[in-house]
């Protein structure tokens, strides 16, 4: 190889090194406004999530914000699924170290990942979107995407020889439901006694209709 192909060649990579510094440094600026988002909706809910607020809590520009994002409507709808892909990942972490792997185990960890500031902003947002039509237009299929996320983590959970995928797609969805509205219930009015006890139900539930 000569002088100039080789001077060529490290340019490349060193072209291809600053993209992939530039690429980081962007997704960790989009990261950082999402996850500030959450916060600032479950401190100062939606109306008050200001984009000055966001800035102060994620430690970037308001400029930032609008570089990733043009309406706010986009940003927090955008920050439901981040977030609770972070927190599938958290999840599945978890579960990778616990000995007992048992479908009460899966549900009451799913669970506790639903006692977070997550669920506390979508229900704002749930709220606003009832006469925000821009808002109800993005969170439909924001909520679309988190429900299929964990309907395919509760489907690898009940997963069973001779069960179909139709017949496994239904039990996971009866699940989350049954999940959101224990959360909702005990946002309002906090008994972990209670949660136990229908956690324990749950499972039984399922269990039997696996075997139906």
């Amino acid at each position: 190889m000569d002088t100039d192909d080789q001077q060529a060649g490290n340019e490349t990579e060193e072209s291809r090194s600053v993209r992939r510094t530039n690429a980081q440094r962007r997704a960790t600026t989009r990261a950082a406004v999402l996850n500030a988002t959450i916060e600032a909706l479950v401190r100062y809910g939606y109306t008050g999530a200001t984009s000055t607020r966001i800035a102060e809590i994620s430690g970037y520009t308001r400029g930032a914000q609008k570089h990733h994002f043009d309406t706010k409507a986009k940003m927090v709808a955008e920050a439901l699924v981040h977030v609770q892909a972070e927190m599938l990942e958290d999840l599945n972490e978890r579960l990778s170290v616990v000995e007992d792997q048992n479908l009460l185990t899966w549900l009451t960890e799913l669970w506790h990942s639903m006692q977070s500031d997550l669920f506390i902003a979508a229900n704002e947002l749930h709220s606003v979107a009832r006469i925000d039509e821009e808002l109800r237009t993005l969170l439909v299929p924001a909520e679309q995407i988190i429900g299929q996320r964990i309907r395919d983590f509760l489907i690898s959970v009940l997963k069973e020889e001779g069960h179909e995928t139709e017949h496994l797609v239904a039990l996971g969805e009866q699940a989350v439901n049954t999940l959101r509205g224990m959360a909702f219930q005990h946002l309002l009015a906090p008994s972990e006694q209670r949660a136990e006890s229908q956690l324990r139900l749950l499972a039984s539930s399922l269990q039997r209709l696996l075997r139906e």
